[in-house]
């Protein structure tokens, strides 16, 4: 009997038909599901699941930042629901249902499964979960926000150079003008020279001057990037194959893995007679019990925590060095900054750049990597205190895309304005409004107040030094013809890829175009 059965499928193209008719099927109960599980006491903006999931899915892919924008405006602050990839998606606004989200416990609004579901960690960090291994993530935020923060002082050199050698790098394989500039990709400098720095404060000296790693280290968390999107649009039984096939195909995780693995067993096996300051000491020292020492879930680990600080900055940069390009009448103030900060004794001279902090605060306001932040999924129905109730499976997010041009907030929104961050008339200060790391329901960008991201003083310093680097050595612009606007694709705004730069050294003797 399962010969002939088989023997049918083979025959007559039904074995080409068969893979169709699945997808189809599945395609109409998922939307017949997801529609069902609808929220029902709020409105819904978007294009109605009940012309067909294939073009409410090409609608979202399309126009979903867009849609969550014009619908956020309509809506005046109160929640909104548009239908998604998977799950239809409520947004709130307010400060008070901001605050009740992100207080809510994670076993009722889950960040871990709204993550999981967004970045496939099984499939893109080597196997990682989010378990009973380390349920308060006791680990991550020692790593991270004591352990990296309190060692800042001591990395800063270690990034200094990094952030040195990593222009040096990326300039000597870039095209050179007739004129004599040279010309790169904003985003592949970007990419490249954060890769860079990452690597040194991942790994030290052990990993950071292996090519073969370095390489791969720097292509893994944009191939795991690309496939977890590729795996968002896939039908569920089809992603644990697919999605594997295509980490596999480059090899970038296998690679990372396998000379992480011998870094994690050789520094456990020094114990205590070798002393280093790197991410993946932190992680070694932190971990207590035998399952977190495991020496795979520490790879785990380390690989999900670069994996998230490899694509959030060097986004970042490149939408700050588009901005210094297109508002060039900051770039003589800015210079003017580091070299009056520089001229001060001071144990940190980047908190002294208040106008550059300030800069890099209004260009993430106005250029996220996502027009949704403070993202949970609904493990079980909850309800706001205006009574709305969002169904078990849903995802709830706050639209910070939107509520950063808001205009009750942000006079002139559209206007980037780094000064706005600055009390009036009080630029030579040191007293500033907010400091790009601060967190409030005004700016969403690190998270919510009460859940922030962990890593962003780490974030901030890297950046701060890539662009003081910049703006001390090098003359730059955008090569015309060149759109600036973001890719928008589902929530993302991402880079564009083709955006070139020039850079012309200022002392005429550029790294790599000597």
């Amino acid at each position: 009997m399962i010969l002939d059965i088989l023997w049918r499928l083979l025959s007559d193209d039904a074995f080409f038909r068969f893979p169709a008719a699945v997808l189809v099927a599945w395609t109409v109960l998922s939307a017949i599901l997801i529609y069902y599980n609808r929220p029902k006491n709020m409105k819904l903006y978007g294009r109605t699941l009940l012309w067909g999931k294939w073009l409410s899915t090409l609608d979202f892919t399309i126009h979903g930042s867009a849609t969550i924008l014009d619908s956020y405006r309509k809506s005046k602050r109160r929640p909104f629901a548009i239908p998604s990839l998977r799950e239809y998606q409520v947004l709130v606004s307010s400060p008070k249902h901001i605050i009740e989200v992100a207080r809510c416990p994670e076993s009722i609004l889950s960040f871990h499964d709204a993550m999981k579901n967004r970045l496939r960690h099984k499939i893109t960090m080597m196997g990682f979960e989010h378990n009973d291994i380390d349920p308060d993530e006791y680990v991550t935020m020692q790593v991270i926000k004591v352990h990296l923060r309190k060692s800042l002082p001591i990395l800063n050199p270690v990034i200094q150079h990094a952030v040195v050698e990593g222009f040096s790098l990326s300039l000597k394989g870039a095209t050179r003008s007739p004129e004599g500039s040279t010309i790169i990709p904003v985003f592949s400098l970007a990419k490249s020279i954060v890769g860079q720095v990452n690597n040194h404060i991942f790994f030290g000296d052990d990993l950071s001057r292996n090519e073969d790693f370095t390489r791969a280290a720097l292509r893994y968390p944009w191939d795991g990037s690309i496939t977890a999107e590729i795996c968002r649009y896939l039908p569920e039984p089809f992603v644990p194959i697919l999605g594997r096939a295509m980490m596999a195909w480059s090899g970038s995780m296998r690679t990372v893995g396998r000379h992480l693995t011998k870094l994690v067993d050789k520094r456990l096996k020094a114990g205590a007679d070798e002393q280093h300051v790197d991410i993946t000491q932190f992680v070694i020292s932190t971990s207590r019990t035998p399952r977190q020492r495991d020496p795979r879930r520490m790879v785990q680990l380390i690989a999900a925590m670069l994996f998230a600080v490899s694509l959030a900055v060097p986004i970042a940069l490149y939408w700050a060095i588009i901005n210094l390009c297109i508002h060039r009448e900051y770039i003589d103030a800015l210079r003017q900054e580091i070299w009056e900060v520089e001229q001060q004794p001071s144990s940190n001279s980047l908190k002294g750049l208040r106008l550059l902090d300030s800069f890099l605060r209004e260009s993430a306001r106005l250029n996220p990597p996502d027009a949704l932040s403070v993202q949970r999924k609904a493990i079980r129905p909850f309800k706001l205190s205006d009574g709305t109730t969002i169904p078990t499976g849903n995802l709830v997010a706050v639209p910070q895309h939107a509520v950063m041009r808001d205009a009750d907030y942000y006079p002139d929104p559209e206007r980037f304005n780094p000064r706005r961050f600055y009390l009036e008339g009080d630029l030579e200060s040191d007293m500033a409004v907010q400091r790009f790391t601060d967190v409030n329901i005004q700016y969403p960008f690190w998270g919510a107040p009460t859940k922030s991201c962990p890593g962003r003083w780490y974030a901030s310093d890297v950046l701060k030094q890539i662009l003081v680097h910049l703006l001390k050595n090098y003359d730059f612009e955008l090569v015309e013809p060149a759109s600036t606007e973001p890719l928008k694709i589902a929530t993302g705004l991402a880079p564009r890829a083709q955006v070139q730069m020039k850079l012309i050294a200022r002392n005429g003797d550029v790294e790599g175009q000597s």
